[in-house]
C-alpha cells in the first residue's frame, strides 16, 4: 500500500482555533494511506524579497517541510472575505518553491468565500476540485 504524506497548514494562529480542531477531525477520518504532518506558520516573519538571498531559519523550515510532503491541505478560517494574513504570508514564503505540492483549501466557515473554482497559479501546482 502506498502512503502519501500530506502537510497541513492551519490558517488561524490561535491555539484553540475551530479550524485546528477541524484539521484534527479530518486527520482522524482520513484513510490510513494518508500520513499528516502540520506545517507550522506562526513564527514566520513578514515576507520580503530582501530575504531571498539569505532565508531566516523559519523560512527555510517552511520550504523544507513543503519539499517533504506529497500534498498540502489548507484548513483556514475566512477573514474579511479572504484568507488570514498569517496564511497569506506563509503562501508568499512558499510561492518560490521549486515544485510546489498539490494543494486544496477547506474552511469551517458556514459560507466560505474561498474561490468557487480551483485555480492553478504556478507550474506544477494542482488545485484539487472539492466538487469532484
Amino acid at each position: 500500500m502506498t502512503t502519501y504524506k500530506v502537510g497541513y497548514m492551519v490558517g488561524s494562529l490561535a491555539t484553540a482555533s475551530i479550524n485546528r480542531k477541524l484539521a484534527k477531525a479530518l486527520i482522524r477520518l482520513a484513510p490510513p494511506e494518508l500520513e499528516f504532518v502540520e506545517v507550522p506558520i506562526k513564527d514566520l516573519p513578514l515576507y520580503s524579497y530582501d530575504y531571498d538571498a539569505n532565508y531566516p531559519a523559519e523560512g527555510r523550515a517552511l520550504k523544507d517541510a513543503l519539499a517533504s510532503v506529497d500534498a498540502v491541505l489548507f484548513v483556514t478560517p475566512e477573514y474579511n472575505r479572504s484568507i488570514p494574513g498569517g496564511l497569506k504570508n506563509a503562501i508568499d514564503w512558499a510561492c518560490s518553491a521549486a515544485s510546489p505540492p498539490p494543494s486544496t483549501p477547506t474552511c469551517a466557515s458556514p459560507r466560505p468565500t474561498l474561490p468557487d473554482r480551483p485555480t492553478t497559479s504556478a507550474p506544477g501546482r494542482v488545485a484539487l476540485d472539492p466538487e469532484a
